[in-house]
């Protein structure tokens, strides 16, 4: 039940920058172009930006609200000081409660073991890699699930925390659903993955931070310290788990 080619049922982004644009789209899975894609979903884009300099302002000053503008004549100089009241900043924002699930979504009914993830704005890969891969069924629930009370009944036999967007911090019903299913016994076990991770930190009595340039990159090499092999990975967050703040091992 999940598209095959996508990681999302839609666009999350606000609006999208290139340095340039091929107005002859050639993948070969290719159904339109992505410019006919961002119109359909009213995302505005530019290209033709010095996405270079941007970078190289990032790694000076860190992580920037900035904003589209049209129109403007390059050779006139901006104003040095723009009222904040024109940049919308997205970590003011539960941005989770924008993208997870709204509803309880069964998949690989009829496997086991029987995990529930709690959608913090998990990938759909997590979800085909899960079921098809070790064949386990996957309950999926809104990030505000309250697994304490589970009005929904669902059973399970572990708990798998997903990625995604802002702050750890703004999801307090998640990290007492987690804190929960910690103090559970006999223990069952719990897997958090990037913004679940830090969830899991938070539930654990840790504390989190903003990082000043986040970690930004597609091809991240990541070496299974088990097995010595190494993995090729996607790395996107803002936030990380102070360490100093855990507390010590039981």
């Amino acid at each position: 039940g999940l598209p095959k080619y996508f990681e999302s049922e839609t666009i999350h982004i606000s609006g999208l920058i290139v340095s340039s644009y091929s107005w002859e789209h050639s993948h070969w899975a290719a159904q339109k172009s992505l410019s006919s894609w961002l119109k359909e979903n009213n995302v505005p884009a530019m290209f033709g930006v010095d996405t270079r300099k941007l970078t190289k302002m990032i790694r000076s000053q860190g992580s920037l609200l900035g904003r589209i503008e049209v129109g403007i004549d390059p050779k006139v100089a901006l104003p040095q000081s723009v009222p904040d009241i024109n940049f919308e900043d997205p970590n003011k924002r539960n941005l989770v409660a924008e993208v997870s699930t709204k509803v309880i979504r069964v998949f690989g009914e009829g496997n086991t073991p029987s995990i529930l993830a709690i959608d913090c704005g998990m990938k759909y890969n997590i979800i085909r890699y899960l079921v098809q891969t070790h064949k386990v069924k996957v309950t999926v629930v809104p990030f505000d699930y309250d697994l304490e009370s589970n009005p929904s009944n669902v059973e399970w036999e572990g708990l798998f925390l997903s990625n995604g967007p802002g702050n750890p911090t703004m999801c307090p019903q998640t990290v007492k659903s987690i804190q929960y299913a910690m103090n559970l016994e006999p223990p069952r076990p719990i897997f958090g993955i990037c913004l679940g991770n830090q969830l899991l930190s938070l539930a654990a009595g840790g504390k989190t931070y903003k990082m000043k340039y986040g970690n930004r990159g597609m091809n991240q090499p990541c070496i299974d310290l088990r097995t010595g092999r190494c993995y090729i990975t996607p790395q996107n967050h803002g936030f990380a788990v102070d360490t100093e703040s855990l507390p010590s091992m039981r």
